[in-house]
């Protein structure tokens, strides 16, 4: 009834006026005019239907002096404004959003958050009741980060808001792409500034104090994570504070909130709504969700250099998150390439990395932190560990401009870890900055693994072997065991096929023993001295495993075996071979005895096992023979060591002298590669339609258009099929040479003499058809080696280009395998580099069957084939000639890898010496004969080879 006479009853302009009466103070003995108009109005919105909610909240000026005057409510009326509206009104989803949003301005809100200084009268609160500034929070937590509230618009993430009916996810693809190669994000305005939705929180926000008021920071950062396209334009409006190192409550609460805004999750998709668009967010606005704009490389550094541990500790965390989160940024842009394929992906991240290298701080600053006395706490000297390999991590060419030696400070790692301590959580912070340093050696080319220094009494390596084995919490050094692994994988010393894998025996046997709770100092010694020898010289102990092998019977399989086992047979008749008084070898005979036996345990090949036994034998004193003799056998002393590699690995060793999880070893976490090229068909890339790299170089500097990888591009189009696309470009490779001419910079001239040897090379062609893509990914990859003097190939690549002014294009892959493989590198431990740049080439430069033909006539693949086989080569090298040969297959090349290579037998081969890839190579076997002519192949042998791969078909569960 008395809605239905709102004409008299709820006239907004008397009850405006009425709401709007309000006194100062906090008198409660009688209820003024404004709050018995404020409780009509509730009791209204409490009760009332949606349509009259609806109709009633319509009122924008009553609405609006509802909220105005809430400073100076008192504290009941305050909780019932705020209890109403949440309950009744903004989580009412009958009512519609359109008159939610009409509630909340930006003024609206600013008045709701005054309540954050909201000082109640005493005794004016029961102490069961939530104070004013508690509920305001709540309140605006509610509607700040919902969308159904009304003042929220759905968030895009990091992407900018797209027009009047459009979605986002469908802008065009060449709009988009044409931006990005002027340099710019095509949502960015032309001030750099990204464009935004929600403009009511952007104006609402920047009157919120984060660094004054814990609860003001939380709902700040409340909507930054509901709307992350909000961070961007915060800061590069926030002028009114900066942050230079002051130790004050006020720099202390801004650093907390940038800590908090850093830590924000990266939005799924990155802002996408059903998956990643087809294009990449605006860089200026991811940035800012890493490194906000007050955080920019000077401020940084003052703040490492400062006087205060405080500061410096605040520095080292901010640093640290930042670097996290550009590293989930890149991950999701990575994603998003692999979902959506396209170069601006990639520019996107070189765009971003380049940004945030200009913001962070340079190495050489934190380098020089680290050595401060300050920074050798415990707590401070973790922090900065963890700092400097996530600089080694995540910004390798930021790390690389400032030479470190990383064996200094592993070392003195290492012997802070041997140290004995009183409280667990010193040892557990000693073990994690060991962690990182070791981390940071396997990035670092100069580090020693095997090589003594002089505060260590044995190599980093084995110091490293020695406190798994002596620790009595296995669980503390679990990412160190992993790092180990991957400073393993390159040099084929203990075998990781087996569950154990050798490590986990080489540790298992080093623990306790003859009731010592450390490893003997002799048998660390005598181990440490063979692995020396073994990475000096592996090629000699293949051959003696070899000669081993060659004992067995005719058509005797080869299980897996450690390599390193030749290298303690060598060595044993200098210990154990004479008679000495006291027998000083003893220690070293049981552990040996004790180590063939856990071999044998996990699964290595017993008969090579059996005759490595007799030699130790046969080489052995007298005092030693028994020992040596029984190593197959069980004995107590050995139990022990059987149950610590049964805990640690969680092998099952009941009922059986082997291992019965052996020889499957599990998946690798840190392997997901090797997983992936297995299905890996390396489908060669198709020619871009576009050609954009005509006219990319055009639009930048040239230093831009070198690391962007623009001249390598316009260099690519001679190889094009399309006669007028090869013309343009060679007129574009004219006009970029007159630039670098006209530049006069000496910098460019080695580039002037690679883009005219290529102009030659294809004149000499005759201009009748595109150049052979061996010669022009060859250009195209040589761009960026002459751009970086340090690079490893620079001496070699500008001795190719002097031998003459053109190229003989089907001698350049045979020229640099027989440079490259077969030769010394010019640099020290450069030797795998130089062979990973040279497989990286031929994968990317085999396209069609014209390079397959070069890559026939030239013999590329039976001398890669043999190299596969040396020991030389080193795992990601084997990877790569394998992706090589699937590459072939791709491009017409199987008929020819089977007929004229024999890769079905070297196949067979690879397999019958237990190849740990025997997964890929089955497929590529089954590949190759998918794709090749099987009627040549069936004539050229006899059908033999068609059975044997339907057999291998058959066992892998694939079909022909």
């Amino acid at each position: 009834a008395v809605y239905a006479k709102r004409d008299f009853t709820l006239e907004p302009k008397v009850l405006s006026r009425n709401i709007s009466l309000w006194k100062e103070g906090h008198d409660q003995r009688k209820p003024s005019i404004r709050i018995n108009a404020v409780r009509y109005l509730l009791a209204h919105l409490k009760y009332q239907d949606e349509f009259a909610k609806a109709e009633i909240l319509s009122n924008t000026i009553v609405v609006r002096a509802l909220f105005d005057h809430l400073h100076a409510d008192p504290p009941f009326l305050v909780l019932e404004i705020l209890d109403v509206m949440s309950n009744h009104v903004f989580l009412d989803k009958a009512i519609p959003r359109r008159v939610k949003s009409r509630i909340l301005t930006g003024k609206t809100l600013s008045h709701i958050a005054s309540l954050y200084r909201y000082q109640p009268p005493e005794d004016s609160l029961d102490s069961d009741r939530k104070t004013p500034d508690i509920a305001a929070h709540e309140f605006l937590c509610l509607v700040c980060t919902s969308p159904a509230c009304g003042v929220m618009l759905p968030s895009t993430g990091f992407y900018a808001p797209a027009g009047e009916g459009d979605d986002g996810d469908a802008m065009m693809e060449d709009a988009a792409e044409q931006s990005m190669e002027f340099g710019f994000d095509p949502a960015e305005d032309l001030d750099g500034h990204t464009r935004i939705r929600n403009v009511i929180l952007a104006e609402f926000i920047q009157s919120l104090r984060p660094y004054a008021s814990t609860l003001q920071q939380e709902l700040l950062i409340a909507i930054f994570t509901a709307s992350p396209e909000l961070v961007a334009n915060y800061f590069l409006h926030k002028e009114s504070f900066h942050y230079d190192p002051k130790l004050t409550s006020t720099w202390v609460g801004y650093s907390a909130f940038l800590y908090q805004t850093i830590e924000i999750p990266v939005p799924t998709y990155l802002g996408g709504k059903q998956g990643y668009r087809e294009y990449p967010p605006p860089v200026s606005a991811m940035i800012q969700s890493i490194l906000p704009q007050p955080l920019n490389q000077q401020v940084l550094t003052r703040c490492l250099n400062h006087s205060s541990d405080l500061v410096n500790f605040f520095a080292i965390r901010v640093i640290i998150v930042a670097f996290n989160k550009l590293r989930a940024v890149l991950s999701a842009l990575h994603s998003a390439s692999v979902a959506k394929p396209s170069s601006m992906w990639e520019h996107a991240s070189k765009r971003l990395v380049t940004e945030f290298c200009q913001r962070c701080p340079q190495i050489k600053a934190v380098i020089l932190a680290f050595r401060r006395p300050a920074f050798q706490k415990d707590l401070m000297r973790e922090g900065i560990t963890r700092l400097l390999r996530l600089y080694y991590e995540v910004t390798p060419q930021l790390a690389l401009q400032e030479k470190f030696d990383v064996s200094i400070p592993l070392c003195n790692a290492l012997v802070q870890a041997e140290k004995a301590t009183e409280a667990p959580e010193d040892k557990a912070f000693r073990v994690i900055e060991l962690e990182h340093w070791i981390q940071i050696a396997t990035q670092s080319a100069s580090m020693r693994w095997w090589q003594k220094n002089k505060s260590l009494q044995h190599s980093p390596f084995m110091t490293l072997l020695k406190l798994l084995a002596a620790s009595p919490n296995a669980e503390l050094y679990v990412g160190i065991k992993e790092l180990l692994v991957s400073v393993l994988q390159d040099h084929d010393m203990l075998q990781m096929e087996t569950h154990p894998d050798g490590l986990d025996v080489i540790i298992a046997s080093l623990g306790a023993s003859c009731g010592c709770s450390a490893p003997s100092p002799l048998v660390l010694d005598f181990l440490d001295d063979c692995c020396s020898r073994f990475i000096k010289g592996p090629i000699k102990y293949f051959d003696d495993y070899d000669a081993v092998s060659a004992k067995l019977p005719p058509g005797s399989s080869l299980g897996p075996m450690s390599p390193l086992v030749m290298t303690l047979l060598e060595q044993w008749p200098f210990k154990g071979g004479k008679s000495e008084k006291g027998n000083p070898a003893e220690p070293i005979a049981h552990w040996l005895s004790k180590l063939l036996y856990l071999l044998k345990l996990v699964g290595e090949d017993e008969t090579v096992l059996g005759l490595v036994r007799d030699s130790f034998v046969a080489s052995a004193d007298k005092a030693y023979q028994d020992v040596l003799r029984d190593c197959f056998l069980w004995k107590m002393s050995k139990e022990k060591a059987k149950e610590a590699l049964k805990s640690a690995t969680s092998a099952d060793f009941s009922g059986s002298e082997r291992s019965s999880t052996s020889p499957n070893p599990p998946q690798r976490t840190q392997e997901p590669k090797k997983i992936g090229t297995v299905i890996d068909l390396e489908l060669p890339p198709e020619e871009d339609e576009k050609h954009a790299g005509l006219n990319r170089w055009r639009k930048k500097d040239l230093e831009e258009c070198i690391d962007d990888g623009d001249i390598g591009e316009l260099l690519l189009c001679l190889c094009s099929k399309h006669a007028e696309i090869r013309l343009q470009a060679a007129v574009n490779i004219r006009q970029l040479i007159a630039n670098i001419e006209a530049n006069k910079d000496q910098e460019f001239t080695q580039l002037r003499l690679l883009l005219g040897e290529t102009l030659e090379t294809v004149e000499r062609n005759g201009n009748d058809g595109p150049l052979p893509y061996v010669g022009g990914v060859f250009a195209a990859r040589a761009v960026n080696i002459l751009a970086d003097p340090t690079h490893v190939l620079f001496g070699k690549v500008n001795k190719f280009l002097l031998k003459r002014p053109y190229w003989f294009v089907d001698n350049i892959p045979r020229y640099f395998g027989r440079n490259i493989v077969r030769n010394d590198p010019e640099q020290d431990d450069s030797y795998h580099k130089e062979v990973d740049w040279f497989l990286d080439y031929v994968i990317d430069c085999l396209r069609t069957s014209a390079d397959m033909e070069i890559f026939r006539i030239k013999n590329i693949f039976e001398g890669l084939l043999s190299y596969y086989e040396s020991p030389s080569c080193a795992i990601t090298g084997k990877e790569k000639i394998l992706r090589l040969l699937f590459r072939a297959a791709a491009v017409g090349g199987s008929t020819t890898l089977i007929t004229r290579c024999g890769i079905v037998s070297w196949i067979q081969m690879r397999l019958a010496n237990a190849d740990y890839r025997h997964e890929m190579l089955t497929s590529l076997a089954i590949r190759v004969y998918d794709t090749s002519d099987k009627e040549k192949v069936g004539e050229w042998s006899s059908g033999i080879i068609g059975g044997i791969i339907a057999q291998w078909a058959k066992s892998g569960g694939q079909s022909i």
